[in-house]
């Protein structure tokens, strides 16, 4: 049991926000979060997710058989560093989410050893990486905005006050500290914006 918060904690506190609305769990497996609608390459464990209004599709194939502005919630966690075109993939998450819905999403931060033992993951991300995805960006098309982040640390080193200077000044810690006192994950929530611009202009 983690002394400190956590990824669940938030994603606690969003689902509370958008009960009853519409949820997109991507990559959830067999842990679909409740009430929502998963999509995954598959499921495999002899469920009527037809039934259940689940979506078996090969997420690195684009775009997703999913309508535009079809959810208000979206979440994804351990997933997107699985996932080989980061750009692509922000893109897909921005189409399918409303605008003023949000998209929230945990990886493993990249000062964590463990994170690289995963033959799997394609990308190791810092918690300032999807800023560039922020509107105002001219290279990129997505119109979100930062509701919130932060980076979570295990508890001993939480006990040492890193976590807290940490999402304080996560610069600092990434640029200073980050590979003394490493993370183990970090979530960021973003915003869909009210104007959203055609994927593949500039």
């Amino acid at each position: 049991m983690r002394l400190f918060n956590s990824a669940k904690r938030v994603k606690k506190k969003l689902l509370e926000e958008f009960k009853g609305q519409r949820i997109l769990d991507v990559g959830c497996g067999r842990t679909k979060t409740p009430g929502s609608i998963g999509i995954d390459l598959r499921f495999e464990d002899g469920i009527d997710r037809a039934r259940l209004r689940d979506i078996e599709h090969d997420l690195t194939q684009f775009p997703w058989p999913v309508e535009d502005d079809a959810f208000d919630l979206l979440i994804c966690q351990h997933v997107i560093e699985h996932l080989p075109d980061t750009k692509r993939t922000m893109e897909e998450f921005h189409r399918v989410v409303r605008p003023g819905g949000k998209v929230f999403m945990e990886t493993p931060h990249y000062t964590w050893f463990e994170a690289y033992r995963h033959y799997e993951h394609c990308h190791m991300f810092s918690v300032q990486s999807f800023d560039y995805f922020l509107k105002g960006n001219k290279y990129y098309t997505t119109n979100y905005a930062h509701q919130e982040r932060g980076i979570f640390f295990d508890d001993l080193t939480n006990c040492l006050g890193i976590g807290l200077l940490a999402n304080k000044f996560p610069r600092l810690y990434e640029k200073r500290l980050g590979f003394i006192f490493p993370a183990t994950s970090f979530y960021v929530t973003l915003t869909v914006g009210e104007t959203k611009a055609t994927v593949g202009a500039v």
